[in-house]
């Protein structure tokens, strides 16, 4: 995938996780443009985070540039050591391990959600209750001022 070529995480889906943790990626987001190797990080929203290879190695760069001692390196260092690595099985599920499931507060029914650059597995009823609210484009856009 070239760098000017960026898959964009859109739209939501529900999926369950089965007996093993794995949960199905949407085929989009399995798609040639996609990625196939991803990260997933625990996440203060009580979901996971689920990023692209490409990410992680940007987030890399930067915190390179960072002291051993700079606290905010030792913070990224951290979080590194709660993520999983994870890529696609023959039926385009990944595993998601079970002590990330739990921190999430993930059951047996999640959502798959699209955040451009990443996407976010809720649980079913988290996800509804987040979700009552629902943005326009035209609120989105003029949020971020265009």
């Amino acid at each position: 995938m070239s760098s000017e070529t960026r898959a964009s995480y859109t739209d939501t889906f529900q999926h369950a996780f089965d007996a093993k943790g794995r949960i199905t990626v949407p085929s989009e987001w399995r798609a040639e443009t996609f990625e196939s190797r991803l990260f997933v990080f625990p996440s203060s929203e009580i979901c996971l985070k689920v990023y692209p290879e490409s990410w992680l190695g940007r987030l890399q760069q930067e915190v390179s540039r960072l002291k051993v001692a700079d606290p905010m390196r030792q913070g990224v260092e951290l979080l590194a050591s709660k993520a999983q690595s994870a890529t696609f099985d023959q039926q385009g599920r990944i595993m998601v391990k079970e002590n990330l499931r739990q921190g999430a507060g993930l059951k047996k029914e999640a959502m798959l959600v699209g955040r451009l650059d990443h996407f976010q597995i809720w649980d079913k009823v988290a996800w509804a209750k987040k979700e009552a609210a629902t943005m326009t484009v035209e609120e989105a856009l003029s949020a971020i001022g265009l």
